[in-house]
């Protein structure tokens, strides 16, 4: 595995922890929690896509 999926993985970690920061922001009904983990999730996503683009 070369560096480039070693960054995906942990990527994938930090989206998969930022959607339970918004299931917890739900749960508590923190608008700003919900907020901040979607923008969260969201830059981790746009991160993700030059990692995922074809050499």
């Amino acid at each position: 595995m070369d560096d480039r999926w070693y960054q995906i993985i942990g990527l994938c970690g930090f989206i998969v922890a930022g959607l339970i920061f918004i299931a917890v922001g739900i749960n508590f009904g923190d608008a700003l929690s919900i907020l901040g983990s979607a923008i969260w999730v969201l830059s981790c996503l746009v991160w993700m896509i030059p990692l995922l683009k074809s050499k």
